[in-house]
């Protein structure tokens, strides 16, 4: 019965079943869940209490204050909740971290103003989760914090007082949620609240979900679960989304639907992080707060401007980087602004296939972020470094840290003697798949079945053997990219491959691994094989 109602194709079924789905209820699931599979928001450990706890404050009209990481997640999830506390005029103010002077965490300077000031609750997004010392100040001056928060932190460190709804700290995450953003968190917490205040209907959260959408793919989190449903949903909403901010910016890169999330990463994604990036998170939050359309399109003018200065900073950076640096991994710089050492790490790491760590040095401290390709486990790798550290946190494959000058070569070192593997070997494929059995129709079967693709959910991986090489030319569309050209069975296919990458191709017969791809031009198809393998005999 479920096979009649909800029909999947056979090569579909064996790539999900490759990939753990063993029933036909999971794999049902996985293709046609919506945003009405999405689960209870308090099955969530603590979000009950959380909402309770925001709903007493309301009542009494306590002084609300909210603090947002700077960066795409933390704007994305800041608007939410902002949002939320005007719709039912609350008594709040707001913060973002700016890159440029403050840490990743929430500062004990931040927490004594506010204190100063009679504030009784403290709310971040984003953040919060390592900032052991802050929150320890704000329980001793009375002020409740409820942290939303989805990076790795040292829970036997937090103050007890607070209210802590992070997927690290529980095991008993409802499956499906455990990968939320900062703003997929803030999200759920917002509509937790539409339960607890009757007429709120979710702090209308429902209409922004595109926002979630970006959150995840702006923090590259595995597309399963619940984040496959907000970004499958939030990109077919972008076209008519009702943050009129968004809007402007979508249409200022002339994005028309359908929306790839190769694009919403690629355009949509860095201009939201761009400003947070300079020190200037505001102007982004501006733009998805403003209503006015004048000043609506002044905020797109600045996000674009601070766009392009962030551009053109990471390049001149990027050549100021010596080859020893390169070739180790380990990167102190003065004339690294500390606002794009994630953009350099995480573009180093991808280009080099290996872990990054690069630091902004200035007066007596060292901060600045690490990234490591995918199925690396940096939080697991890095523990020696704790000890040498003020800060250090965030995700298995991206975090922040902060330490003193004067351990650098001790870090350094403890850098260089790590033995990097990823947990995923690079030869993984989902199945075996004969190049000459493929077809246009197949290739899209795959496509609309399985799409988005991205970390947790790749686009699928086949093996085709006995493929001879016909001729190397040239290059890909994409600079990195080489073209050539492979034969099977006498046909000839074309096919793309990483040109930097170690794995080259050979005369003779081979095995490949590869991503099949469909172009359409003047009614014509191309298929076009990403080869991610080769195996010569």
């Amino acid at each position: 019965m479920m096979e009649k109602q909800h029909p999947i194709p056979p090569l579909v079924k064996t790539i999900l079943s490759s990939r753990g789905y063993k029933t036909e209820r999971s794999m049902v699931d996985f293709i046609y869940s919506g945003v009405s599979s999405l689960s209870d928001p308090f099955l969530i450990p603590n979000m009950k209490k959380a909402c309770a706890t925001l709903e007493k404050a309301i009542s009494k009209k306590e002084k609300i204050f909210v603090y947002g990481d700077g960066d795409a997640d933390g704007v994305c999830g800041s608007f939410l909740l902002l949002n939320l506390l005007c719709l039912v005029g609350a008594d709040f103010s707001f913060r973002l971290t700016h890159r440029l002077d403050d840490d990743y965490e929430i500062e004990e300077m931040l927490i004594n103003e506010i204190a100063k000031e009679k504030y009784s609750l403290l709310i971040s997004v984003d953040c919060g989760i390592s900032s052991y010392q802050a929150l320890k100040t704000a329980g001793d001056n009375g002020i409740k914090a409820i942290v939303l928060d989805h990076h790795i932190g040292e829970t036997s460190k937090l103050h007890p007082s607070h209210i802590y709804v992070n997927p690290w700290m529980e095991k008993e995450w409802k499956n499906g949620t455990e990968n939320l953003s900062g703003a997929g968190i803030a999200y759920k917490f917002v509509e937790g609240m539409g339960i607890l205040l009757p007429g709120l209907k979710e702090g209308k959260a429902y209409e922004f979900i595109e926002l979630v959408a970006l959150s995840i793919i702006a923090d590259s989190l595995p597309l399963t679960g619940e984040n496959r449903i907000f970004v499958k949903e939030g990109l077919r909403r972008m076209s008519y989304t009702k943050n009129k901010g968004l809007a402007a910016l979508i249409e200022s890169q002339n994005l028309t639907p359908p929306f790839y999330l190769k694009n919403i990463s690629r355009r949509l994604v860095p201009r939201l992080n761009s400003p947070g990036r300079l020190g200037n998170p505001d102007i982004a939050l501006n733009l998805l707060m403003e209503k006015d359309g004048f000043g609506i399109n002044e905020a797109v003018k600045k996000v674009e401007q601070m766009d392009r200065e962030r551009y053109q900073m990471v390049v001149k950076a990027i050549k100021t980087i010596k080859k020893e640096a390169l070739k180790n991994g380990f990167i102190a710089s003065e004339d690294i602004s500390p606002g794009i050492c994630g953009i350099i790490a995480s573009r180093l790491s991808g280009q080099y296939c290996k872990p990054f760590m690069v630091g902004y040095r200035s007066d007596d401290f060292l901060r600045g972020s690490i990234r490591a390709p995918a199925g690396y486990n940096l939080h697991k790798k890095l523990k020696p470094l704790n000890k040498y550290m003020l800060s250090l946190g965030g995700h298995k494959e991206a975090m922040g840290f902060k330490c003193t000058t004067e351990y650098i070569p001790q870090v350094k070192k403890i850098w260089k003697d790590i033995k990097w593997e990823a947990e995923k070997p690079n030869d993984y494929y989902d199945c075996i798949l004969d190049i000459s059995d493929l077809n246009p129709s197949i290739i899209e079967e795959i496509d609309a079945n399985l799409e988005p693709f991205g970390k947790g959910n790749p686009a699928p991986v086949f093996l085709c053997e006995d493929v001879y090489l016909k001729r190397v030319s040239g290059r890909g569309e994409e600079n990195n990219e080489g073209i050539l050209w492979l034969k099977k069975n006498g046909a000839i296919y074309e096919a793309v491959f990483p040109s930097e990458q170690d794995n080259k191709p050979v005369n003779g017969k081979m095995n490949i691994l590869y991503t099949p791809s469909v172009r359409k031009q003047n009614n014509l198809y191309r298929i076009i094989l990403k080869i991610k393998k080769f195996y010569s005999f």
